[in-house]
């Protein structure tokens, strides 16, 4: 088996980790901060007394996300994801709609709750079904790398309300990105896994514990990987990592850094790459002021809302977020 050697601890760099160490492989991953997770982590807040782990921004996946999933599985903490059939749409003045599975099969699932959804008309609704039936035999369309999500839902003509109160709650939320700069054939697959191939891959799972508990497992030793923190990639020169503090060999080496530091190992061009930022929003009220676990929000900046403890820590996401 080979000697592997993973820079970077985010979410793509343990999961690379679990699989390789999962296959029997000898793996040290790198870390330059003290913790694990990357942006998908929790961090400290308080004194002492009063001191509690949150995350710094609410990170969710739904059932067809089967990679996610894995790694989850791999460490032993799927117990710890909580999983809800229910998405809560609320209008200003607060006027609630709830979509979810029936008892038809996918793809009618939906069927029942989708026609009750109060926040689109029925012509709005009429104009949706249509784009979504097309969907089904429009995936493999040739040219969909090369539109993007909105001039496919202006080809279907879609209403400008269903394209914000609809397409745009769902898909800029999971892609984090604008429908105008989002490639069709990513805004269609993301649709069609999560809603159309089964009738549970819908379902939401938002982790029940800080997300740094959940990269925490004593099971890395049991993969056969070496975790190091703190330990600082400066270069790469004779086919060896150069750490701060020496040098780290391997039969393969994985970056599983941030574009705008791959610069660190080799110089590659990434003019052309940018962020797309996502903004986390976190509010502390002195009683409940929902009893919701989660909901959408709509014609507002802020789409998501998370209650993260007893309807009195809530937690916003602004997905997407260049303006702010």
């Amino acid at each position: 088996m080979a000697r592997v050697v993973i820079i970077g601890g985010g979410l793509a760099g343990l999961a690379s980790a679990a699989a390789l160490g999962g296959a029997g492989h000898s793996v040290v991953l790198l870390e330059s901060r003290p913790f694990l997770g990357g942006r998908a982590t929790s961090y400290e807040v308080g004194n002492d007394e009063e001191a509690e782990f949150i995350d710094n921004c609410q990170h969710i996946l739904l059932r067809c996300c089967v990679n996610l999933l894995d790694f989850y599985g791999r460490l032993g903490v799927e117990k710890d994801i909580a999983f809800s059939r229910e998405f809560t749409f609320i209008e200003p003045g607060g006027r609630r709609s709830t979509l979810s599975a029936g008892a038809l099969p996918a793809p009618m699932h939906f069927a029942g709750s989708f026609l009750g959804l109060s926040f689109l008309s029925l012509s709005e609704k009429l104009a949706l079904v249509r784009a979504i039936r097309a969907i089904e035999h429009e995936r493999g369309r040739a040219d969909l790398d090369r539109i993007t999500m909105q001039q496919w839902l202006e080809e279907k003509r879609q209403p400008p309300r269903a394209v914000e109160r609809f397409w745009r709650q769902i898909l800029v939320s999971a892609v984090n990105e604008e429908m105008d700069r989002m490639a069709a054939i990513y805004g269609l697959q993301v649709f069609y896994l999560g809603f159309l191939a089964s009738s549970d891959a819908y379902e939401m799972g938002v982790p029940a514990v800080p997300l740094g508990e959940l990269y925490s497992s004593d099971v890395w030793s049991k993969l056969g990987v070496a975790l190091h923190l703190r330990s600082q990639v400066t270069g790469l020169r004779d086919g060896a990592l150069q750490l701060a503090d020496g040098e780290a060999r391997a039969d393969y080496y994985i970056s599983a850094l941030p574009f705008d530091r791959v610069n660190t190992l080799c110089p590659v061009d990434v003019t052309s790459f940018e962020h797309s930022p996502i903004t986390g929003v976190h509010l502390w009220f002195d009683r409940p002021i929902t009893d919701l676990p989660h909901a959408t929000l709509l014609d507002r900046n802020i789409q998501w809302m998370f209650n993260k403890g007893a309807g009195k820590y809530i937690q916003l996401v602004i997905s997407a977020s260049r303006s702010m």
